[in-house]
């Protein structure tokens, strides 16, 4: 048996037995599963939009590793130039997600 196949039946099990207990795992109503369905959505949120301003510093990164990359190999100057232009324009597309998608209360998008 190899590792695949004992991850399906792992899955397959949890599955299961999630759907055994059905309806006794449903949140109760009423306004404190309100607060807390609230307070996880904000987290989420807050989740979300840290991921997106991480990747798009991680591109900011990228990009210059590659101008610095295309400075010490004028021959592949020109490619390294263009992958450091697509990771600024990832990067500012990352940075327009996180200011989206900010969480309520956050309007700066961190």
């Amino acid at each position: 048996m190899d590792s695949e196949d004992r991850t399906l039946r792992v899955k397959a099990r949890r599955t299961r037995r999630a759907g055994e207990r059905g309806a006794a795992t449903r949140l109760p109503d009423g306004p404190e599963a309100s607060a807390r369905a609230a307070a996880c959505r904000r987290e989420a949120e807050e989740y979300a939009q840290q991921a997106m301003v991480s990747s798009a510093r991680a591109h900011d990164r990228a990009a210059l590793l590659l101008e610095e990359m295309a400075t010490v190999h004028p021959e592949e100057a020109e490619l390294h130039l263009q992958s450091a232009a697509r990771h600024r324009r990832w990067a500012d597309n990352d940075r327009k997600l996180a200011q989206q998608h900010a969480p309520a209360g956050d309007p700066e998008g961190s």
